[in-house]
């Protein structure tokens, strides 16, 4: 037997993009090849105009996530081991898109499942001023990134036009950005989906944050590939 059919098939960047797309009732939109502005972003190599200053605001935004975060978790009462986790392994391999069309199909489903995501941890978060506001927020312009991603790739704002989003599982959100980093699966973060407490406010912002050290740095190697700097 050969040294390759020995390895097996090689695995596609896009892979995670592919096992995500049927992960679940909940996953994202299909997002197939078709329709007049997916032609169009296949056919050229960079976004300009409007659509490379929206996607920097996209990257603006995650980034000013990051820190949002972390200042939410510098809390003395937060009873983490390591109360502000560290940003995970990067596989930057993985990270790193081959074509804009690529970019765009994942950043799709990095948004889409943020929203999903948030969503879902808002249902165990405590309605206090302290974290919920905020919480809420990065829900609703998670949501905005995803829909007019969704837009640019002929797809709806939300999967099959529902008025009401779905929530998104944390076992399958890591499960489709476990390959984008090197961490061993075990230092993956968790919260308690049956109860609403202070303590699990601060899991819940831990696994927020490991989400969004990862989106973040998706968009900082890609963007600047695959959209024109702004004025």
């Amino acid at each position: 037997m050969s040294d390759e059919k020995a390895r097996g098939p090689a695995r596609s960047r896009r892979s995670f993009l592919a096992r995500s797309l049927g992960a679940s009732a909940a996953a994202v939109p299909a997002l197939a090849l078709a329709g007049s502005r997916k032609a169009a972003a296949a056919s050229h190599r960079r976004l300009t105009g409007i659509q490379a200053e929206l996607i920097n605001e996209v990257l603006n935004d995650e980034q000013q996530h990051v820190p949002i975060l972390q200042n939410l978790l510098d809390d003395e009462d937060n009873p983490l081991p390591v109360p502000i986790r560290r940003p995970p392994g990067f596989n930057l391999s993985r990270l790193r898109q081959p074509n804009l069309m690529a970019f765009l199909e994942t950043a799709a489903v990095f948004e889409n499942t943020g929203s999903g995501l948030y969503h879902g941890a808002l249902l165990n978060v405590t309605q206090t001023l302290e974290y919920f506001p905020t919480a809420a927020g990065l829900a609703a312009v998670e949501a905005r990134h995803a829909s007019w991603l969704n837009s640019l790739l002929d797809e709806p704002l939300v999967e099959d036009f529902a008025p009401v989003e779905s929530p998104i599982p944390q076992e399958i959100v890591l499960s489709r950005v476990a390959e984008f980093v090197t961490d061993h699966r075990a230092t993956f973060p968790s919260f308690d989906t049956t109860t609403s407490s202070d303590a699990n406010n601060f899991r819940i912002l831990d696994f927020v944050l490991f989400l969004e050290y990862i989106e973040s740095k998706f968009y900082e190697i890609n963007v600047p590939l695959f959209a024109a700097s702004p004025d």
